[in-house]
C-alpha cells in the first residue's frame, strides 16, 4: 500500500539497528519489526507503532512523555508471524501543542486510509483528540472507547487532558459516540455525570466490569477508537501513571480490555497515554503499558472477519418480540463464534443500525427485558 507521500517529514523514523537494540532475540517483537526509513516506499504493514511525547497541554501541568520507555519492554515480548508490524519511529512535536495535533491528525487520517492501524504511545491524555479528528476526516462516523477512571470533561476554553472529551462532544456530537469504561464513581462528581448522559455518553463502572468483564466485550467491538489512559490501573501496578489511585483495574483486566479492542473488526487505531517517564518505579508501569498494547496486537491478529468486514446474511437472523412494541427485534448470530448483533429499527427518520450486543442482552430481551446497555442504545436511536 501506498503512503502519502510527505508522512516521512512528520516522523523521526525508526532504523533498524536502533530497534535491534531492545530485541534481537528470534520469535521476539523486536527481531519481527518492520522498519523503513523511505516511507514514500510502497509497504505491506497492517499495523504501525508511533510514538508521541507530547504533554504541554496536560492538566495541571506538563511532565516528561518518552516513548522509548514502552518500547524497550514492547519488543521483548513474543512476535505475531500472522501479521506485518512497523515501527513508524516518534513524531517530531511541532512549534505549539496545536501543531502537534495537526499532525496527529493527518497521520491517523493517512495511514487508516491506506488500512494501517496506528498504535500511538502517547503522552497526555488530550492527545485523543487529534486522533478523533483524523478519523473523522477518513470516515463519516466515529465510535469512541476511553478506558479511564474519570470522566475528562473539566469546564475551561482550551483543551486540555481534563477537558477533551467535552471538546469532542461540543465540536463533533452528530459524529460520534462515546463510551468510558472504568470509572470510578468516587472520582466523578454528579454534574459531570449529568453532562454526560445530557450529551449522550455512555459509561460503565468499573465494578460492572469486575461483576463480568465479558460484557465490556460488545461495548468495545463497536469502537473504531480506544483510548487507554494509565490512570485506569491502580497505583500498585502502574505507579509511574500521570493520574494516581490505589484503586482501579488490575492488570489482567487492563490486558483482557485490550484484547477485546484488539479483537473488534471495526478498531481502527488505538492509543496509551498517561505514563510519566520520570515517576518511579517507571520499569513495571512501561513494561505492563508494553503488555497492554500486546494483547491489543494479539486481538487483531485474532480477528475472525467479523460484521462489518462480512455482510450478515451469512448470520443466523433471529425475531424476538417485546410486548407493547409494534415491530420485532432483530439479531444476527455468528454460528462460528458465537457473537450477536442487534438491529435498531429505523424510527423517525432515523437510519436503521446494527450494534454489537451479548447473548446476555439477546437472552434478557427474548424474556422480555432489557439490558442497561441495550436500554440506553434504544433512548439514544428511537426516541
Amino acid at each position: 500500500m501506498i503512503l502519502n507521500s510527505d508522512i516521512a517529514q512528520y516522523l523521526d523514523t525508526a532504523r533498524p539497528d536502533n530497534l535491534r537494540q531492545f530485541s534481537a532475540q528470534e520469535g521476539f517483537l523486536g527481531s519481527q519489526l518492520f522498519a523503513e526509513p523511505d516511507l514514500q516506499k510502497s509497504i505491506d504493514v497492517q499495523v504501525a507503532i508511533i510514538g508521541v511525547d507530547e504533554t504541554r497541554n496536560a492538566y495541571p501541568m506538563p511532565y516528561i512523555a518518552k516513548a522509548d520507555n514502552v518500547r524497550y519492554w514492547l519488543y521483548q515480548l513474543a512476535s505475531f508471524n500472522n501479521l506485518k508490524i512497523s515501527d513508524f519511529g516518534n513524531l517530531k512535536l511541532g512549534n505549539s501543542a496545536a501543531d502537534t495535533y495537526s499532525a496527529v491528525s493527518y497521520l491517523t487520517e493517512s495511514l487508516v486510509k491506506s488500512g494501517i492501524i496506528p498504535i500511538y504511545i502517547c503522552g497526555s491524555h488530550d492527545l485523543t483528540l487529534p486522533i478523533v479528528e483524523g478519523l473523522l476526516k477518513a470516515m463519516s462516523k466515529v465510535e469512541l472507547g476511553i478506558i479511564d477512571s474519570s470522566f475528562d470533561v473539566m469546564s475551561c476554553e482550551s483543551v486540555n487532558s481534563r477537558s477533551f472529551v467535552s471538546k469532542i462532544a461540543q465540536e463533533y456530537q452528530l459524529r460520534t459516540t462515546t463510551n468510558i469504561i472504568g470509572y470510578q464513581s468516587f472520582l466523578v462528581s454528579a454534574a459531570q455525570q449529568k453532562y454526560l448522559d445530557d450529551n449522550g455518553i455512555d459509561s460503565y463502572r468499573i465494578g460492572l466490569i469486575r461483576q463480568n468483564i465479558n460484557e465490556m466485550e460488545p461495548v468495545l467491538r463497536d469502537c473504531d477508537l480506544i483510548s487507554f489512559d494509565a490512570g485506569c490501573v491502580r497505583q500498585t501496578d502502574m505507579p509511574a501513571s500521570q493520574q494516581l489511585s490505589p484503586n482501579g483495574l488490575y492488570t489482567e483486566e487492563a490486558c483482557q480490555l485490550a484484547t477485546f479492542a484488539g479483537l473488534s473488526d471495526k478498531s481502527k487505531a488505538f492509543g496509551t497515554f498517561g505514563l510519566v517517564s520520570k515517576n518511579t518505579p517507571l520499569e513495571v508501569s512501561a513494561s505492563l503499558t508494553a503488555q497492554i498494547i500486546w494483547h491489543y496486537i494479539y486481538g487483531v491478529s485474532q480477528r475472525k472477519n467479523d460484521y462489518p468486514k462480512c455482510n450478515l446474511d451469512g448470520y443466523k437472523k433471529i425475531f424476538v418480540k417485546l410486548n407493547n412494541t409494534e415491530s420485532d427485534i432483530v439479531f444476527y448470530q455468528n454460528l462460528e463464534n458465537e457473537r450477536f448483533w442487534m438491529e435498531i429499527p429505523d424510527v423517525k427518520g432515523k437510519e436503521k443500525r446494527i450494534i454489537s450486543c451479548s447473548k446476555s442482552d439477546y437472552t434478557q430481551l427474548v424474556n422480555n427485558k432489557i439490558s442497561d446497555r441495550i436500554n440506553r442504545i434504544l433512548r439514544r436511536y428511537c426516541l
